[in-house]
């Protein structure tokens, strides 16, 4: 599932008036934080090349689908919806995105030994 499917998706959904660079810049975001909280502190997970900064919109996103659009998508009209101050449609979004995170995430950590750091405190 790539960035430019997300943003597809979103803009089928909630029509808006923001441009390609803000979602990108959106989704880069939390990818980011997906990567350095999530992915990073688990065992089985190499940091490949991936930037930062999504551009064209072709690279893959984190999590694939199906659990990925539960989550991208709604995020993503979150962050439209906070940012034209509809604060009902932000809160009932980010709780749906909230959700499937949630659900994500302890799917991941059941199924990946969590990375132990090399200092540990004994009596």
């Amino acid at each position: 599932m790539t960035v430019n499917d997300i943003i597809a998706a979103v803009d089928l959904r909630e029509p808006n008036s923001y441009t390609r660079a803000e979602k990108l810049r959106w989704l880069s975001a939390l990818d980011g934080r997906i990567e350095d909280e999530v992915l990073k502190t688990h065992e089985g997970y190499e940091p490949g090349e991936r930037t930062r900064e999504y551009s064209t919109g072709e690279e893959e996103l984190l999590i694939p689908f199906p659990c990925g659009e539960g989550i991208y998508v709604p995020y993503l009209i979150a962050m439209i919806a906070g940012s034209n101050a509809e604060t009902a449609r932000y809160n009932q979004q980010i709780a749906l995105y909230n959700a499937a995170y949630s659900q994500w995430w302890n799917a991941y950590h059941a199924a990946h030994m969590p990375r132990h750091g090399g200092r540990r405190f004994s009596f």
